[in-house]
């Protein structure tokens, strides 16, 4: 029974709400530098809908829906599965959610295209 609880707790601690992991996400390109995306709504989208199928795709997909509502799941994991680039579009993606330049519109609009090219 101990084992259980164990396990539940490990598995609990690996589930990330979507402000956590946004801020995991940080924390991994704190010490690394990097170029910042012109548009980093636009170039989202244009990689989901470049290769829909890919790993990194569908994560930077449940990222975009995420970002304007806050919610969502993640593990801890995923951000080990986000290469370099990604990472750094990702915190480009924050930085933009939180600076409120574009419109719910915008946003709206960057997510049903994504989400079209990946059905």
């Amino acid at each position: 029974m101990a084992l259980l609880s164990v396990n539940a707790v490990a598995a609990a601690r690996e589930l990330l709400s979507a402000p956590q992991f946004f801020e995991l996400v940080r924390d991994a390109l704190r010490f690394r530098s990097r170029a910042v995306t012109i548009d980093p709504l636009l170039t989202a989208v244009a990689q989901v809908k470049l290769n829909p199928a890919f790993a990194q795709s569908r994560l930077l997909l449940r990222v975009l829906c995420a970002l304007p509502s806050q919610t969502g799941e993640f593990r801890r994991a995923e951000v080990a599965a986000l290469d370099a680039p990604t990472l750094a579009l990702v915190i480009d993606l924050i930085d933009l959610h939180q600076a409120s330049t574009r419109s719910a519109q915008d946003w709206g609009s960057a997510i049903a295209d994504a989400e079209a090219s990946s059905l």
